[in-house]
């Protein structure tokens, strides 16, 4: 299968070339996703971030069959980051990560059921068939390297990456390590993760092969203009009354018992929000403040989190409640505002 795999990807590659993923300046051509702006950064022909908050930043550009190439390293033991492939543009329901394909990156730590030298998995709703079956069990959509071939902190690592009519197969460090079959998407963003440590990231270069002939339906989610209005690291952008009554952790927003409302600084024209909001227990409550309408938010079960959208006509937006949670909270333009921003 892999070597089937390898001399597709040779013939198709015949007509291709090689294009940079990173001008090695700036961002331009990526969205930080979720996040602040200073946790990715260009530095030294480096993309480089803090690790925190815990997200993704991604290209502005779908991508379907291609050879992804990079290095990577982390600065600290035991660090942790990540690459997605065929991923939708904005995180799935409750967490900092988006539906996709993972190629791992990480370093120094081990279990029985995940390595850091090459494992290649689905998360939030992606799926795949492992080229080897999980130890644990066919349930587990991960595939383990058949060799363990990365270097440790704060060496460099070298990946290519194989994405092909829903094949995804790696190479670390100079050897096919990992692979999957039937992958859904398909087609999709390529993104890097924060995951709370230091990482670099340097030598980004994609070859777009050929696209699946029929034409491919299995595709991610397109950006419609979604973007960030927290941080993930503190209020900044937000006004309240009481801000001892709002805590920060890791890209989620907690609010105290009975907390007066968080409001944006700027406001909007028209636009529709997202906000996804966990109720801590059964008398948590939550609420948006929409138009300068506050709407309580449905009981759900306590602990589990739940996404809720609403359209807006324009101004700030607010949100509030009683010990209960908030994060990824998004909005985007509507009826073909030119700029999404202060009005």
């Amino acid at each position: 299968m892999l070597t089937q795999f390898i001399t597709t990807a040779l013939f198709l590659a015949q007509s291709s070339s090689w294009s940079p993923l990173f001008n090695g300046e700036n961002l331009d051509g990526w969205t930080i996703v979720n996040g602040d702006k200073t946790t990715w950064v260009a530095q030294d022909n480096m993309i480089v971030t803090t690790g925190k908050p815990t997200g993704v930043m991604r290209t502005n550009k779908m991508y379907e069959n291609f050879v992804l190439e990079l290095d990577w390293r982390h600065l600290v033991a035991n660090g942790n980051a990540g690459l997605f492939v065929w991923s939708d543009p904005v995180p799935a329901v409750g967490v900092p990560f988006t539906r996709s394909i993972e190629v791992q990156i990480m370093d120094g730590k081990e279990l029985d059921w995940y390595t850091t030298h090459g494992d290649i998995f689905s998360i939030w709703g992606a799926k795949m068939t492992p080229d080897d079956p999980h130890p644990m069990g066919d349930h587990i959509e991960r595939c383990l390297p058949s060799e363990r071939r990365s270097k440790p902190a704060p060496e460099w690592n070298h990946y290519i990456v194989t994405c092909i009519d829903g094949q995804i197969n790696l190479s670390v460090n100079g050897a096919f390590v990992s692979g999957a079959t039937d992958v859904t998407p398909r087609k999709g963003y390529i993104c890097l993760e924060a995951e709370g440590t230091p990482a670099q990231f340097k030598n980004f270069r994609i070859m777009e092969l050929p696209p699946s002939a029929p034409k491919t339906t299995d595709v991610a989610h397109e950006d419609i203009g979604f973007v960030t209005l927290f941080t993930g690291l503190d209020v900044t952008g937000w006004t309240t009354g009481n801000a001892s009554a709002w805590t920060v952790g890791d890209n989620v927003l907690h609010c105290k018992q009975e907390s007066e409302t968080l409001t944006t600084s700027k406001t909007y024209g028209s636009y529709e929000l997202i906000v996804d909001y966990k109720l801590q227990d059964e008398n948590s409550t939550a609420y948006i403040v929409v138009d300068g309408k506050k709407t309580e938010l449905p009981k759900t079960k306590a602990g589990s989190w739940t996404r809720s959208t609403h359209k807006g006509m324009g101004g700030s937006i607010g949100i509030g409640g009683s010990n209960a949670n908030f994060t990824n909270i998004f909005a985007r333009p509507l009826q073909n505002e030119s700029v999404f921003g202060s009005k």
